[in-house]
């Protein structure tokens, strides 16, 4: 039988042709999924139970779709066969593109020639001819994978494919293995496996080894990092390996996570043998131990709990782990209810830096601190606030152990007046109580104070705009701040834990308090001057300043240590500009100048510049020595990198870090390129540090990182 026209069949259970006023039907076997074609021409053979399509045919069945312009359906066998321009639309979306293929058991089952197949994920095989059973597994003969985008049409040369005698596509492991396959770079074989496989990009973990790394230092010597990846559980996973090296014995290293219904742990840890660099070559056992736990208790109250542990001071610059100065570990309690908080903490810290440049770092066991905050205007218009404070520093018989105890209460009232001037009236009432002895200087018995004082904060500033042209305006704002406190005179029984560091600068000059801590207080009157000004365009750019100075109306009593900027009566002048110009031009320079002389005491600056092919970021410091203290010198440096696009996807990068301070020299210099590609990215960036030895920083260092999409990132370091 044979109909010559556009139509349409469907298949399930019986075979019926529709085509104007002509029907046709055939009872055949039940199909699990019904059969659809669509298709200019149509063929059917009685005896054989062949439908054969030619033409623009369309053979649907299930959500699997099959163009092709020809089509034939074997319905005792239940085979298709599929001629011509060839395209599979799978299931999930997965295209395949092939000379001929052939399917049965509901086109679970078959055979390709010929195969391109794009997937979901951006991926893409080509093969030879290829089988698939039970519509899970793909078997691919002479075959290339890469997740890279094509050009010309799509028969350029990919940034980077594999090629294998044989790909296994297993969609239910989610996994693409390798038979004798040859990595190519840019079309160039570089490297060879007998087998390999990686995940299929639909899945986000699974076990397996991950790509190594590779490194080569002055300290370290080569270096090939290995890990393993194990996927133990949905909700456990752990990464266990070794950094081995050719000038020391291996790090081993391991990490471990745990998810749970309201909690989470998750750990890592190294350990090795070794000397240590320029100060003692005698091998011993060092490591470090980090962890993190969260438990979420309910919806108001979490606790955690994090460890930062290293053996001795230089191990984790030496073998590039870290480069905090100080590590700490934390046990807390925590609880959130609206605008109120609470916290119960113990606290440990172990300076890992060099020698001299250790400072003391006790105990912190407890620290307590509540805050409870009412909403706007419902105490006599305005917002009351009250806070509780206990802490206390422990040194286990190495110095001074003191108690704090700390309540605070306070009423805030913000009012705009009818011509636009801005007030805010800040009242409180503190009050502090102390316990502390010192065990090497023989005082044995606490020595107990107490304190109780006022606060009257009051700060008005006026805002003023003005349009200067369509597109820009304009804003001046001067403020002024009064601030009063009863007279404190400060006692030798209250220590200073956590006001030691004092610094004026533009985002604190206007507090009510300028010391970072509880244990020093800002006493007596002052007042505080300055102004912001602004120009804001439509488009975000926009330029801001800020000038401001305060000034104590008694006499200046030694409240505030020398390099402060607030040890006279008149303090530093401060200030900053700020700058953004359409993203691409970002400027933030703060400065800080005597109050007698004006002469520079410091200047910082962040800047950063995009434009043709650069992009540039500097920071820039100076700080004049601070007379009285241990900084006796003054402090200058300089650090900028540049990135430098040569081509679309390829950049080069420099960088130096200079110190113009007593001992004037370099202190690092870099450089590299970087190529940003659509499926990978690639960088080989060689580094200098010149500090000293013994603080495991002074050494060569060459990093190289490949990251390949679905692979994974090949890296190594120093």
């Amino acid at each position: 039988m044979h109909l010559s026209r556009s139509l349409k069949v469907l298949l399930c259970g019986s075979l019926l042709f529709n085509v104007g006023s002509i029907s046709y039907a055939a009872d055949i076997e039940s199909s699990d999924q019904p059969v659809a074609f669509s298709s200019d021409n149509l063929t059917y053979d009685e005896i054989n139970q062949i439908v054969t399509a030619q033409g623009a045919v369309e053979f649907v069945q299930g959500n699997r779709i099959v163009r092709a312009t020809e089509i034939s359906y074997n319905l005792q066998k239940d085979i298709v066969k599929a001629s011509g321009e060839v395209v599979l639309v799978e299931e999930n979306g997965d295209v395949h593109f092939s000379h001929a293929l052939e399917f049965e058991k509901d086109m679970s089952d078959g055979f390709v020639h010929g195969l391109k197949s794009l997937l979901v994920d951006g991926s893409r095989f080509t093969a030879e001819e290829g089988e698939r059973e039970n519509g899970t597994k793909l078997t691919m003969r002479k075959a290339t994978y890469t997740p890279c985008e094509m050009c010309e049409g799509g028969e350029g040369i990919p940034a980077w494919q594999i090629k294998a005698r044989e790909v296994v596509h297993d969609k239910e492991t989610k996994t693409i293995s390798y038979e004798d396959a040859t990595f190519e770079l840019f079309g160039t074989p570089v490297a060879y496996t007998p087998y390999f496989s990686h995940p299929d990009g639909t899945v986000k973990k699974k076990s397996g080894f991950l790509p190594p790394s590779f490194s080569a230092g002055s300290n370290l010597g080569f270096g090939v990092t290995s890990q393993y990846y194990w996927d133990i559980a949905p909700s456990l996973d752990a990464t266990i390996g070794a950094r081995v090296y050719s000038s020391e014995a291996p790090l081993l290293l391991g990490e471990m996570r745990k998810l749970y219904e309201n909690s989470s742990v998750e750990l890592s840890a190294g350990i090795t043998r070794s000397g240590r660099n320029g100060i003692d070559k005698d091998e011993e056992y060092r490591g470090h131990l980090f962890g993190e736990g969260l438990w979420d208790i309910n919806e108001k109250w979490r606790a955690g709990i994090d460890i930062e542990y290293a053996s001795d001071d230089q191990y984790m610059r030496q073998y590039d782990i870290t480069t905090e100065d100080v590590l700490e570990s934390a046990l807390f309690l925590e609880r959130f209810s609206g605008r109120d908080y609470a916290a119960v903490r113990a606290l440990s810290f172990q300076d890992i830096r060099v020698g001299d440049r250790k400072a003391d770092q006790p105990t912190i066991f407890p620290e307590i601190e509540a805050n409870f905050m009412g909403a706007p205007n419902a105490l006599l218009g305005g917002r009351w606030e009250t806070s509780f404070s206990s802490l206390g520093v422990v040194r286990d018989g190495s110095g001074q152990d003191s108690y704090r105890v700390t309540a605070d209460v306070g009423w805030q009232k913000r009012h705009i007046t009818d011509f636009g001037l801005v007030n805010t009236l800040d009242l409180s009432l503190r009050g502090d109580g102390y316990a502390s002895n010192d065990i090497q200087l023989g005082q044995e018995d606490d020595d107990r104070d107490a304190r109780a004082f006022p606060t009257a904060h009051f700060v008005t500033q006026y805002p003023v705009s003005k349009p200067l042209r369509d597109t820009t305006t304009a804003v001046i704002e001067p403020i002024v701040s009064l601030t009063a406190r009863t007279n404190i005179s400060e006692n030798s029984a209250i220590p200073n834990e956590d006001s030691q560091d004092v610094q004026i600068d533009a985002s604190n000059l206007f507090e009510a308090d300028r010391f970072p801590g509880y244990d020093r207080v800002e006493d007596k009157a002052r007042i505080t001057y300055g102004v912001r000004t602004g120009l804001y365009e439509e488009d975000g750019s926009k330029l801001e300043t800020f000038i401001g100075q305060s000034y104590r109306l008694s006499e200046d009593e030694g409240v505030f240590p020398n390099g402060s900027g607030l040890e006279n009566q008149s303090s530093d002048v401060v200030g900053e500009i700020s700058l953004d110009y359409q993203q691409d031009y970002t400027l933030d320079y703060r400065f800080q100048f005597g109050s007698d002389d004006f002469n520079s005491k410091r200047h910082e600056l962040d800047a950063r510049a995009s434009f043709w092919r650069f992009d540039v970021n500097t920071t820039y410091l100076y700080a004049e020595a601070l007379e009285g203290t241990e900084i006796t010198d003054n402090r200058e440096q300089i650090n900028m990198n540049i990135r430098t696009r040569l081509t679309e996807d390829w950049f080069f990068r420099s960088g130096a870090l200079y110190d113009f301070g007593e001992d004037e020299g370099l202190r690092k210099a870099l450089f590299g390129l970087e190529y940003q590609g659509q499926c990978m990215s690639l960088s080989a960036l060689m580094q200098r540090n010149l500090t000293r030895e013994e603080a495991g920083e002074n050494s060569t260092e060459f990093f190289v990182t490949i990251g390949l999409k679905n692979l994974g990132q090949f890296e190594g370091g120093k």
